[in-house]
């Protein structure tokens, strides 16, 4: 092999390197195995998972990603030319100091701890994992219209991404059904009450081995008492 040979083989070698790391390396959270902020990446929700879950612009608006990676997604909210708002999506699993801060919340959205961060600025921590926040830009937004904008977001498909949010609605759904429990069938919710014609008293139903077969031998009796009279009728006279 020639030496020109030799070194044009090396320098494609180093030129497919560096354009392999050029195309992969701002991917390398996407793949298989590594780590965001130490924690293990199968153990943060993928950004794409977030983007479907954010809300739907009206008339007149327009919904710009401008980043996303595994645990966040980022959008601009924008009306004509103007940008509204900053909508964000943010899986706390890989920063759980940005969970502290609703710990002293007095106020709720949805049933979820809410926060007021600034003049222009309101969080949301869904099933203790996922940050929504919304933050006002340009004229700025009101906080009613800042929680509007963070209830538009689906939250309660956001919520069902965070395998940690099924036990609570389980222990939710427990309490209504041991009050369900209580009920009778006749007065329970989605049952109509049964006619009379269909219940059966008590008097009806045997007691006793004794009074069962004594039953049978009575209901025997007048079959073959009808049985008898049919014939009767049915025969012609001679």
């Amino acid at each position: 092999m020639s030496r020109r040979l030799s070194w044009g083989l090396g320098l494609l070698l180093v030129a497919g390197l560096v354009l392999g790391a050029f195309f992969v390396l701002p991917f390398r959270s996407w793949l298989p195995g590594g780590t965001v902020a130490d924690v293990p990446n199968r153990l943060v929700v993928n950004g794409t998972a977030l983007n479907r879950l954010f809300p739907e612009p009206q008339v007149g608006e327009k919904l710009v990603f401008t980043q996303e990676k595994r645990g966040f997604s980022q959008a601009r909210l924008k009306q004509g030319d103007e940008v509204r708002a900053l909508l964000s999506i943010s899986d706390v699993t890989s920063s759980p100091a940005s969970r502290d801060k609703f710990s002293g919340s007095g106020s709720t959205l949805a049933g979820w701890p809410l926060v007021e961060q600034g003049d222009q600025s309101s969080a949301l921590l869904v099933a203790d994992r996922f940050q929504v926040k919304v933050l006002g830009q340009g004229a700025g937004l009101s906080p009613d219209e800042r929680h509007e904008l963070l209830g538009a977001f689906n939250l309660q498909a956001l919520a069902a991404l965070n395998p940690a949010s099924a036990p609570k609605a389980l222990a939710q759904a427990q309490p209504q059904a041991s009050s369900l429990a209580g009920q009778s069938p006749a007065t329970g919710p989605r049952l109509a009450a049964q006619p009379p014609a269909a219940q059966t008293s008590d008097s009806a139903i045997p007691s006793s081995p004794t009074q069962l077969s004594a039953n049978m031998l009575a209901a025997l009796k007048a079959a073959r008492a009808a049985a008898h009279r049919e014939t009767a009728v049915l025969t012609p006279a001679a």
